[in-house]
């Protein structure tokens, strides 16, 4: 059965914390699909 809600995982924040979560900032499409990679709640291709 697929549960569509959000576990615990999925509601980390980017970089490990909020407050550098809310620093980061992509200028352009390379730091774009950085800022992809240290996501915790995207999932790997």
């Amino acid at each position: 059965m697929s549960d569509a809600s959000p576990t615990p995982e999925q509601d980390d924040p980017t970089g490990g914390d909020e407050t550098t979560e809310q620093q980061l900032d992509a200028d352009n499409a390379v730091e774009e699909d950085t800022l992809k990679t240290l996501d915790p709640d995207d999932s790997p291709a």
